[in-house]
């Protein structure tokens, strides 16, 4: 069969749908009908009883329940850190070198951030040498917080640690 016939045969088809739903539609004389009816204006007396008991049924009742389930919460004093979170200070180690040179280097790149950084030389037992880059020290975790992300934001995975305070 060729396309031709197929749209022929598609569009009798829609042809006899279509003929069918305008079967369907209610006559003007049926709508004229149906408008003309008359609309009960006011339900009787016992119809608005029971109306409004159906309407105070369907009253919510979370109004009741809300007040005889109110959570009091027990008092609780504010947290106030003693003087062994003072005992302290925290000190960011950015890296550890064996060269000096990629120690400055670091160094600098941090300091573009706006951290104060130096480098402290360490000597091992067996005879080696290490250069750690150190940021802070800082009193409070957070100014200890705002520098880490800064490293990271560098590209840098701090290791932080806690010094004692001397005294």
């Amino acid at each position: 069969m060729s396309l031709k016939w197929i749209l022929s045969l598609a569009a009798v088809g829609g042809f006899i749908g279509f003929i069918a739903y305008l079967n369907s539609l209610p006559s003007p004389e049926q709508a004229h009908q149906e408008a003309a009816k008359p609309v009960p204006t006011a339900p009787p007396a016992a119809e608005q009883d029971t109306a409004a008991a159906e309407k105070e049924k369907q009253r919510y009742r979370f109004y009741d329940i809300l007040p005889e389930s109110e959570v009091v919460p027990p008092k609780v004093n504010e947290y106030t850190p003693g003087t062994a979170a003072r005992d302290f200070t925290y000190l960011i180690q950015s890296g550890s070198f064996r060269s000096q040179k990629d120690a400055e280097r670091q160094r600098a790149q941090i300091a573009f951030q706006g951290l104060r950084a130096n480098v402290q030389q360490i000597d091992l037992d067996s005879g080696s040498t290490w250069y750690r880059v150190n940021v802070g020290p800082f009193k409070s975790r957070s100014q200890m917080n705002s520098a880490i992300d800064k490293l990271v934001t560098i590209n840098i995975e701090p290791l932080v640690r806690k010094i004692p305070n001397e005294g």
